[in-house]
């Protein structure tokens, strides 16, 4: 985890520095618009969307183990507590058939 964050942060350290190296005004279009704007605005906003992008995603991967897990943990005690009766009516039935020999 701790590597994580330190690669993170290494690699945001570098695209800030790449972004501050290029500064020169540049003219963006995209469908009907066109506008002109600097191109550290352009690459730090371009980071920071990859970034939204990978950490909704990963949320909604989270959020997906989170859920299959939980229904995992109520089948597993469903399970444990049938074993149990299982286990009892056992014991129970072998106490009988001792019980009439």
């Amino acid at each position: 985890m701790m590597w994580n964050l330190l690669f993170a942060f290494i690699f945001a350290l570098l695209v800030a520095v790449f972004a501050v190296q290029n500064s020169l005004a540049v003219t963006v279009s995209f469908l009907v618009w066109s506008f002109q704007t600097s191109l550290v605005i352009i690459i730090l906003g371009s980071a920071a969307f990859g970034a939204l992008t990978i950490l909704s995603l990963s949320m909604l991967v989270q959020f997906r183990l989170r859920r299959t897990l939980r229904k995992c943990q109520q089948a597993q005690q469903l399970t444990e507590a049938e074993n149990r009766e299982l286990r009892a009516s056992q014991g129970a039935q072998a106490e009988t058939q001792a019980n009439s020999e």
